[in-house]
């Protein structure tokens, strides 16, 4: 990962895209306060708001803040109708000006008196006590009638907030302000420290919001541009007479929402290669390959799209995977990254994570486990849903295939439990393969199998990874549009018998270690050494340490 901490990395002013998330659950509890039903402190108030804890997520061009926690009001003396005179100077009247939001700040008298919703010191300071207890930074958040245009009174009481809090807050942590209505529309601030280091912080708007869980009423990613705006009321992306048969099944709306996503392909190999091109046929606005391996002999009767002179020259999957997706997509502003990297590899130039950041969701077409770990961190840490897939084939000693071989696709992200519950991965493998190959013993990939160091492979077939690939774009469909069912719980297809089934694990188990949801770069993932790109990539060096574990480097030199 980048050196420095998650602030020096990519600052919202300079970000491509800025994104406001929120884990379906948070989203939840703080639609219960902003609309509250009968009972609850802020009910019959004309404005209602709240802190929350925000975390950071920092990819390459994309700056996201999650919304982490919901820091409940316990009274309705928490907010209430304020009227008085705006100040930079902190308190007036016994009162934080600063808490002010909403009111009729843009018609104000000539003696600057404004009336709006406030909150009260008390709740001030128990929103900064959690946030400090958590790590994380604050966001206020209020509703408003009609629009979720800001008021100047929304600007600089937020702007004196920032201020008074920066440095109570933990370092780098960030702060921003937002507005919602009950029609759902959203806008967004964040404020950061002045670029020229005077005292008036930098604004940036947030670009779209997106609410990421398990949804039993529509689709379980929802990502909407600010501003009052959907994505449909730009449907640009949108290609009619090459669309026409997937338009007739979700309509322009749910074309205009893939058209909008971007997803993350890790592993371009046999099942990788076939979801690139099927991706950018269905209509995906972006992709972004990742994978460090080249196209061999061996891997030729798997891979999708591959020629013959793509095996001679020794190319990149992810270049033959993202010029298959090129020819293919139909989205009118189609968009690609190749990312010649490992997701395990933590130094910067070889490092896949920070462009895995940048997406909505992430397909993982891995067979180790290790890159499986450590994707599954980021959709729950970061907020970003990860489909994972793959067979393992098994076979009698006449050829036939055993009842075992089968075909799994799993969910992990905010409200799905996590891989390792799912058991995508153990932590035996992962153990095994973030040793030094020269500390690993004999294991094959293959069950029983021999040396790492000869050229054995896992038993694959392009059928059955294209089984596999079709029942990832299903949960794929599910998540972003919602038109099918199964969206959590491990799905297993019995090759032999074609039998099909859904594991019964709607959460984690009781101990289980898995990251914090919506924390973002406040957990360290466990990157290190990518091992498996270093041994296939003659141009990529091997490190001068020998290491018993990655994560705990020996200072020991081979020559030794």
């Amino acid at each position: 990962m980048p050196n420095g901490t998650p602030a020096d990395w990519l600052t919202a002013v300079d970000a491509n895209e800025v994104h406001l998330a929120f884990p379906l659950e948070v989203h939840e509890d703080l639609m219960d306060v902003l609309f509250p039903s009968e009972g609850h402190p802020f009910y019959g108030m004309g404005e209602r708001g709240a802190f929350c804890v925000l975390a950071k997520s920092t990819g390459t061009h994309r700056a996201t803040y999650i919304v982490e926690d919901v820091v409940h009001p316990e009274s309705a003396d928490d907010l209430e109708l304020k009227g008085g005179r705006s100040s930079d100077d902190g308190p007036s009247g016994g009162r934080f000006t600063e808490l002010l939001f909403g009111g009729n700040s843009d018609i104000a008298s000539s003696d600057d008196a404004v009336i709006g919703y406030e909150f009260s010191e008390d709740y001030h300071e128990r929103a900064v006590a959690r946030a400090k207890e958590r790590g994380g930074g604050l966001i206020r958040i209020h509703t408003q009638p009609g629009g979720v245009r800001e008021s100047s009174t929304d600007i600089d009481s937020a702007a004196r907030v920032y201020r008074n809090d920066r440095d109570r807050l933990p370092t780098g942590a960030p702060f921003a302000a937002a507005i919602t209505n009950d029609k759902g529309d959203w806008s967004a601030r964040v404020y950061e420290p002045a670029t020229d280091g005077g005292n008036k912080p930098t604004v940036t708007r947030a670009d779209r919001v997106r609410v990421v869980g398990p949804a039993t009423d529509g689709p379980s990613i929802r990502i909407q541009p600010t501003g009052g705006q959907t994505s449909s009321d730009d449907l640009t992306g949108i290609d009619r007479s090459q669309q026409d048969s997937t338009i007739q099944l979700w309509g322009e709306d749910g074309q205009a929402a893939l058209a909008d996503i971007t997803v993350g392909l890790v592993g371009c190999g046999g099942v990788g290669s076939i979801l690139a091109e099927h991706l950018a046929r269905l209509g995906v606005g972006e992709i972004v390959f990742v994978d460090f391996d080249r196209l061999e002999a061996a891997n030729f009767n798997r891979a999708q799209g591959a020629k013959r002179i793509d095996v001679r020259q020794n190319r990149l999957k992810t270049e033959i995977a993202e010029r298959e997706a090129r020819h293919a997509a139909t989205a009118e502003q189609f968009e690609t990254r190749v990312v010649d990297g490992s997701v395990v590899e933590e130094k910067r130039e070889w490092a896949a994570v920070p462009a895995l950041l940048d997406c909505d969701v992430i397909m993982s077409a891995v067979d180790a486990a290790r890159p499986r770990q450590i994707i599954g961190a980021i959709a729950r840490a970061h907020c970003i849903p990860v489909i994972d897939g793959g067979s393992k084939l098994h076979a009698e000693a006449d050829g036939t295939l055993e009842s075992e071989a089968k075909i799994e696709t799993a969910v992990a992200g905010p409200g799905w439990p996590c891989f390792k519950c799912q058991r995508v991965w153990t932590q035996a493998d992962v153990d095994w393969e973030a040793d030094h190959p020269e500390f690993r013993g004999e294991r094959g990939y293959v069950d029983g199998g021999v040396d790492p160091d000869e050229e054995d492979r896992d038993p694959s077939v392009i059928g059955v990874n294209a089984i596999a690939a079709g029942l990832m774009q299903r949960r794929f469909l599910a998540l972003t549009l919602g038109v099918a069912d199964g969206i959590v719980g491990t799905q297993r297809l019995q090759v032999r018998d074609v039998e099909t089934n859904w594991s019964s694990v709607y959460g984690c188990q009781d101990g289980c270690d898995a990251p914090p949801i919506g924390v973002g770069d406040r957990y360290e993932l466990p990157t290190g050494t990518g091992w498996a790109m270093r041994y296939e990539r003659d141009d990529i060096p091997m490190p001068e340490t020998k290491t018993k574990d990655a994560s705990d480097l020996v200072e020991d030199s081979l020559s030794e």
